[in-house]
């Protein structure tokens, strides 16, 4: 995956730009702050295509650092989709007498 593929699963919901704290239990508190970048109208990113190189503070994503981020949300595009499970049939159940 080439980096304009990478970053257009990128759903820009602002999310990862908020501050963030972790308490003791380690939860993670999105505090109401975020990086100066960030339109809070829109929740999205005013120097998407040129971050790394404007904000040195922006953290690059990969498909490696991912999955070890815990404040990263659950529903992020760059995370992996979570396998869907179906139910499948037995037809050679029988039923209950």
């Amino acid at each position: 995956m080439d980096t304009a593929q990478w970053d257009g699963l990128c759903k820009q919901c602002g999310r990862c730009c908020l501050d963030k704290l972790e308490d003791g239990r380690g939860r993670i508190i999105y505090t109401g702050d975020s990086c100066r970048y960030l339109d809070i109208v829109t929740r999205r990113c005013k120097i998407f295509d040129r971050r790394f190189e404007i904000n040195p503070l922006c953290m690059k994503l990969t498909p490696e650092l991912v999955d070890t981020l815990p404040w990263l949300p659950r529903d992020c595009g760059y995370r992996p989709a979570a396998p869907r499970f179906t139910r499948k049939e037995n037809r050679n159940r029988r039923k209950p007498e």
